[in-house]
C-alpha cells in the first residue's frame, strides 16, 4: 500500500481541515466548531460544522475529514487528493515500493516539475496574456480582442471570472516577458508556450494573434491554454490557412482527451443540480455561465472520452449533451451516445432546433431564448430514447429504411450494459414499433411475449437455489423498517461522546441483566452491531474521543451516519447530566422487559417438555422480575433518580 495509515495520520496531522475548509468556504466559529454553507448542496443558511478532524452537513448529511473534502470538492481520486494535501503541507509523498531507487528520483523530478509548469502557466496566463487584454496598448490586436469579446456579449467579470486573455502578433513577446522574470526557459518549452526556433538560435511564442482561455483543472492548476484566431488575421489571405482553435500541446499537465474546459468555475453548480451539461466550445461554456447556467463544461475537441465520462460522473447524476447542430456536432453527439452506452451511462439530450450555437442563440436575444433554453435542459431525455424514435419515425413508409432503422437500434442496444435499461427498451421496440422479435437477433432473448401481459422483459440470470447468495453477516443487516426512534437517536447522542459520558453509562451497564452489554441499552439492530464494533475494540473509544471519523465506515445506513455526526457535533447544554440519567433508566427498563419475554419463552418451553421442576424455578424467576420491573416503571413515571 502506497498511502499507509500511519502516512495518512501524519498527513492529517500537519494540515488544518479549518484552513482546507476555509479556503472554499466562508466560516464562522460556533462554539468550539466553524460553521459556513454547505459546499455540497444549494445551501441558504449554515449547515456545514467543520471541527478540528472532521466536517459535517446537517443539511444534506455529507461528512468526512480532510481528504474526504478535497475528493469532494474537486471530484479528485483518494490519491489525488492525497497527493494535493502533501503538497500543500509539504509532506514528502511515498513512492511505490517496487521502484527503484533511478524511478523514485525520475517521478520526484517530474513531480516538481508539474509544479513549475503549472505556476509557470499561471504566470503566463495572469501576468502577460490576462493583462494584454485588460490594459495592453502595444498590439492593435489587444484593442479588437476587447472589442470582439465585448461583441460577442461577455462582459468584463467574465473575462476575469474565466481569466481570458490574448497573445499578440510579436513573435517573442512571451519569450522577453518569461526571459525578464528569470523564469525557467526549459520548463517553459517543455510546457509548450514557446518553441524552440528551426531558423535562428532563439526561441519563438507558441500562441499568436489568439484569444487566450486558460485550461484550469479541478487543483486550480493552469494545465495549459486554448486560443482563438482573431477574425482581423482568420479573414486574411494565406497560403497555410491556420487553424481556428488552437490547444496547446500535450504535456504531463495536459491531456486533451482528459480535460473538460470550465469544469473547475462549474464544480460546485453540477454538485447542487446534480447535472452536468456539456457543450462544444469555449464561448458556449463562458456564455451559459454568464447567463446564469453555470452546470456547463466543454471538452477540448468534439467528442467526450470515457475519462471525461469518469470525472463527471463523480459530480453529477446526470450528463447532458449540448453540442452544436452542424453535422460535425450531430455526429459528436451520436459518438458520445454510444460511449456512454458501453460503459453503462445513459446520456441526455435536450430539444435544440437552431442552426446557432448556444452562445449566438443566447445573445440573439436574450430575454426570449434563455427562459427557453432552461425549459428545454429540464426536459432533456436520454439521448438514445430519441434516437431510436427518430429513426422508426423516420422510416415509417419505408420498408428498407425500417430495416436499416432496426439494424441500427440493434447495434445501440447491444453496446448498452445496463440489462434492465436495455431489455427496457426492446419491449418498447416490440411493442410501440412492432419489430418482430426474430429480428432482434440474439437480444430477442431477453424480452418475453405474454398471452395476457403483453411485453414484458425477461429476467436476467434467475438465481437457481444452489447459487443463492450467502445471508450477510449479522453486522451488515439493517432490521429497521422505519427512521431511527427518538429514543435511540437521543441515547446515542450521548454514547458518542463517551469521554464525557462514560462513567453514567458504566454506572447503568451494573444494573442490566447479566449477560447484556453496552449494545443492550438501544433497541434498534443496526445501532447494537455498531456500538458493539466500538466498544469490543480494545481502543475504541479513545478512537471514538480522537478520531471518531475511522468508525464511520461501520455504519452501514446513511441515517445512523447523520446520527452519530450529529452527537459529536453538539454542544453541551447545562442539564445533560439528569437528562442522561432519565434515558438510561428507561434503556435498563426495556432490557429488563426483554429479558422477561425470554423467560417467558423459557417456561412455555419447559412447559411443553413437562419439565416441572424447571418451569417453577422460571415461574419464581417470572415473578420476581415482575415485581422488579414493576419498582423499575414505577421510579421512570415518577421522574425518580435514585
Amino acid at each position: 500500500m502506497r498511502f499507509t495509515p500511519e502516512w495518512i495520520q501524519t498527513l492529517k496531522g500537519s494540515i488544518s481541515l479549518v484552513d482546507i475548509v476555509g479556503e472554499n468556504v466562508e466560516l464562522r466559529k460556533t462554539g468550539n466548531r466553524f460553521m459556513g454553507r454547505c459546499p455540497f448542496h444549494g445551501d441558504r443558511s449554515p449547515s456545514f460544522s467543520v471541527n478540528k478532524d472532521f466536517y459535517y452537513c446537517f443539511g444534506c448529511k455529507e461528512t468526512g475529514d480532510a481528504i474526504k473534502f478535497i475528493m469532494q470538492l474537486h471530484g479528485l481520486s483518494f490519491e489525488e487528493a492525497c497527493e494535493d494535501l502533501a503538497e500543500k503541507a509539504k509532506v514528502a509523498i511515498p513512492e511505490q515500493d517496487s521502484l527503484s531507487s533511478e524511478e523514485e528520483r525520475a517521478l520526484y523530478i517530474r513531480r516538481q516539475n508539474l509544479q513549475k509548469g503549472s505556476r509557470l502557466n499561471y504566470f503566463s496566463s495572469l501576468q502577460f496574456y490576462h493583462q494584454n487584454l485588460l490594459k495592453g496598448t502595444a498590439s492593435p490586436l489587444f484593442l479588437e480582442a476587447r472589442e470582439y469579446l465585448k461583441k460577442r456579449g461577455i462582459t468584463s467579470e467574465t473575462i476575469q471570472k474565466f481569466q481570458v486573455g490574448v497573445a499578440g502578433s510579436q513573435h517573442d513577446g512571451l519569450v522577453q516577458f518569461l526571459a525578464n522574470a528569470k523564469a525557467p526557459m526549459d520548463l517553459a518549452r517543455d510546457f509548450g508556450l514557446i518553441r524552440a526556433s528551426q531558423k535562428t538560435s532563439g526561441d519563438y511564442d507558441f500562441f499568436r494573434e489568439r484569444v487566450l482561455f486558460p485550461l484550469i483543472d479541478l487543483r486550480g492548476r493552469v494545465c495549459g491554454f486554448g486560443g482563438r484566431i482573431l477574425p482581423s488575421i482568420d479573414a486574411k489571405p494565406s497560403e497555410y490557412k491556420l487553424p481556428k482553435y488552437l490547444n496547446s500541446a500535450e504535456s504531463d499537465l495536459f491531456h486533451k482527451s482528459n480535460f473538460l474546459y470550465g469544469l473547475y468555475q462549474a464544480k460546485l453548480a453540477i454538485r447542487e443540480e446534480e447535472v452536468a451539461i456539456v457543450v462544444e466550445g469555449y464561448f458556449d461554456v463562458i456564455s451559459l455561465h454568464q447567463a446564469g447556467i453555470e452546470n456547463v463544461v466543454a471538452p477540448c475537441g468534439t467528442s467526450l472520452t470515457e475519462e471525461h465520462l469518469k470525472m463527471l460522473s463523480r459530480l453529477a447524476k446526470k450528463v447532458i449533451v449540448f453540442f452544436d447542430q452542424d453535422e460535425a456536432g450531430i455526429t459528436a453527439t451520436t459518438k458520445s451516445m454510444e460511449l456512454g452506452l458501453k460503459h453503462g451511462a445513459l446520456l441526455y439530450g435536450i430539444r435544440f432546433d437552431s442552426k446557432l450555437d448556444p452562445d449566438e442563440f443566447l445573445l440573439e436575444n436574450p430575454a426570449e431564448h434563455l427562459p427557453l433554453l432552461k425549459s428545454w435542459i429540464s426536459g432533456a431525455s436520454p439521448l438514445l430514447d430519441t434516437a431510436i424514435d427518430r429513426l422508426f419515425r423516420e422510416s415509417e413508409n419505408d420498408v428498407e429504411k425500417r430495416a436499416q432503422a432496426i439494424k441500427q437500434a440493434t447495434h445501440w442496444l447491444t453496446l448498452y450494459t445496463d440489462p434492465v435499461g436495455r431489455s427496457v427498451r426492446l419491449a418498447n421496440l416490440v411493442s410501440k414499433w412492432q419489430v418482430p422479435q426474430a429480428a432482434l437477433g440474439a437480444l430477442a432473448q431477453q424480452v418475453n411475449v405474454g398471452p395476457s401481459h403483453g411485453i414484458r422483459p425477461k429476467a436476467q440470470n434467475p438465481i437457481q437455489p444452489q447459487s443463492r447468495p450467502e445471508a450477510p453477516a449479522a453486522s451488515q443487516m439493517v432490521r429497521r423498517k422505519g427512521p431511527l426512534t427518538s429514543f435511540d437517536r437521543q441515547l446515542l447522542h450521548f454514547f458518542v461522546k463517551f469521554s464525557a459520558f462514560g462513567s453514567q453509562f458504566m454506572e447503568a451497564r451494573k444494573q442490566l441483566p447479566e449477560k447484556d452489554t453496552l449494545c443492550d441499552f438501544f433497541d434498534d439492530t443496526e445501532v447494537q452491531n455498531w456500538v458493539r464494533s466500538v466498544s469490543e475494540d480494545p481502543s475504541g473509544f479513545q478512537r471514538l474521543q480522537h478520531a471518531p471519523e475511522s468508525f464511520l465506515k461501520l455504519a452501514v445506513s446513511q441515517e445512523l451516519q447523520s446520527v452519530i455526526m450529529e452527537g459529536l457535533l453538539q454542544e453541551s447544554v447545562p442539564g445533560e447530566g439528569p437528562q442522561l440519567n432519565a434515558l438510561l433508566k428507561r434503556a435498563v427498563y426495556k432490557a429488563w422487559a426483554r429479558f422477561s419475554h425470554k423467560l417467558k419463552a423459557e417456561m412455555a418451553r419447559a412447559d411443553a417438555s413437562q419439565d416441572m421442576e424447571k418451569f417453577k424455578e422460571l415461574s419464581q424467576q417470572f415473578l420476581d422480575l415482575q415485581r422488579k420491573l414493576k419498582d423499575f416503571e414505577d421510579s421512570y413515571v415518577s421522574g425518580k433518580n435514585d
